[in-house]
């Protein structure tokens, strides 16, 4: 008897895969909710949308894991700049090249429109298709999974091309201490936050971008870190280097604004007073002798 259970299909080298082996540095569960929004989608048949939040509920995930399949590209938000991909409807996103490697709703429906009218025409069914078999093949052959066109297929591969290549790059970078520094001190902050993490080489590319891209100094990219880990709102969102890079400029100004916060103003009377004792102190320095204090 057949399996009618659902499959998704992954390619075996997939966690050898340069874009998902940087993710699982970061998280590991984040790669366990991409591989459970592949299967979700070949399940329910949603032609690669899926919502985030049932997604991090069945593995354990973080809004910090969303995100950085987001920021990694292997989920797609609303408005995203994949030419190969749809857009997802407001609230959803959509699994990178999802129907690329599996099937479309559409396609397994016709594999089953094409199934039945093919038993049938076995079956010696008088009102059967006589081209049941022709169609089943043809679908088998362009739909399963879907097919893409020549220039899609090249222009993949292109990607896939330039990714390894970038991977390879980044790899074979030679050790430097400002990096490290960067990398252990951010390290060393998360874990006073009790954060399990695994720094990688994609942690290395973004302390070297930080530094030699935008011109920042280990002590400066600190400054801002140590802010981003004690804050009650970033202090959960930002949990690598990638992602502190890609706040930055915003988290900067925060951190600038929070350790130096601007004086209060003072009333007339405080002001007053604030004067009278000024005057006061300076007279007393000047004469080198205590003088009749003004009471507040």
């Amino acid at each position: 008897m057949a399996d009618k259970r659902a499959f998704a299909q992954f390619d075996v080298g997939y966690l050898d895969n340069p874009k998902i082996m940087e993710v699982f540095d970061e998280s590991p569960i984040a790669i366990l909710m991409h591989f459970a929004s592949v299967l979700y989608c070949a399940q329910h048949l949603t032609d690669g949308v899926i919502t985030a939040k049932p997604m991090q509920r069945k593995v354990g995930g973080t809004n910090g894991d969303a995100d950085l399949l987001v920021e990694r590209g292997l989920w797609h938000p609303p408005g995203h700049g994949c030419e190969y991909c749809p857009q997802p409807d407001a609230g959803k996103v959509y699994v990178h090249d999802y129907t690329e490697h599996n099937r479309t709703s559409g396609g397994v429906k016709r594999s089953a429109e094409a199934g039945k009218k093919g038993a049938a025409a076995r079956w010696g069914n008088k009102n059967a298709d006589p081209n049941a078999n022709r169609m089943r093949t043809a679908y088998e052959s362009h739909s399963d999974p879907q097919c893409d066109s020549d220039e899609i297929a090249m222009a993949r591969e292109r990607e896939r091309k330039r990714e390894r290549e970038e991977a390879k790059a980044s790899s074979s970078e030679p050790s430097r201490p400002d990096v490290e520094q960067v990398i252990s001190s951010f390290s060393e902050l998360l874990k006073a936050n009790d954060v399990k993490h695994k720094p990688g080489q994609a942690w290395r590319t973004a302390a070297r971008l930080l530094i030699d891209k935008d011109g920042y100094t280990p002590e400066q990219i600190l400054y801002v870190a140590r802010f981003a880990t004690t804050d009650e709102f970033w202090k959960s969102n930002i949990l690598s280097i990638p992602k502190l890079r890609e706040k930055f400029e915003a988290l900067k100004i925060k951190a600038q604004a929070h350790n130096n916060p601007q004086p209060q103003r003072m009333d007339h009377s405080a002001r007053a007073r604030a004067k009278e004792a000024d005057m006061l102190a300076r007279f007393n320095a000047q004469n080198d002798q205590p003088f009749l204090e003004i009471e507040g």
